[in-house]
């Protein structure tokens, strides 16, 4: 029988231990992910969280789909706002920082990232901000362009995690800026450099 005020919503409870799960990870890596860790932040039973994964890797794998979901709707959202953005350049640079000074969307990307180095399984999640952010950004800037300034933000990411400080305002628009206006040039073959 459920207790007073509270109805069984399985769907509900799942989604309140992926975003425990998902702050767990940011907050403290993939190490710091443990039933018990995970039942304490999402108020529910250590049996609560093993009935829906039975496996640490179950609930890891819920967890890091949690923060890619969070990285999908974060795209979106650059995606509509720079189709009505005056200068592109600008409105990027502007949705980076602020990015950039949220600790937590900070940790948490960097997390999911270092989740997909060591994990094959993971590294389709991993990789969902670097390659949707160049899709978004190709038709204002083509594919090399593109592919480079989602590179060199991944950077940024991994040095705001690093040294606990985004990059100043004006010098991330002048680096984007700068890549936003390179040579667009197509990938070429690997060249044997060994004769």
């Amino acid at each position: 029988m459920t207790a007073p005020g509270r109805t069984r919503d399985p769907e509900r409870r799942i989604r309140e231990i992926g975003r425990a799960a998902a702050d767990l990870i940011a907050e403290g890596g993939v190490e710091a992910l443990t039933h018990r860790a995970v039942a304490a932040r999402a108020g529910v039973a250590v049996g609560t969280t093993t009935r829906y994964f039975a496996s640490i890797d179950d609930l890891r794998r819920h967890a890091l789909e949690f923060l890619a979901e969070r990285v999908d709707r974060d795209l979106a959202e650059l995606a509509d706002g720079i189709a009505s953005a005056d200068d592109p350049v600008e409105y990027l640079a502007v949705s980076a920082h602020a990015d950039l000074s949220d600790h937590r969307t900070v940790l948490a990307e960097c997390s999911l990232e270092y989740a997909g180095l060591f994990e094959e399984g993971f590294r389709d999640l991993a990789l969902r901000w670097y390659s949707g952010l160049s899709e978004i950004l190709t038709p204002y800037f083509g594919r090399a362009r593109s592919e480079v300034l989602a590179m060199c933000l991944d950077g940024a990411y991994f040095n705001t995690a690093l040294t606990g400080s985004p990059p100043v305002p004006a010098r991330l628009e002048a680096a984007i800026r700068a890549l936003a206006t390179m040579p667009d040039i197509a990938a070429e073959p690997d060249e044997d450099l060994s004769t």
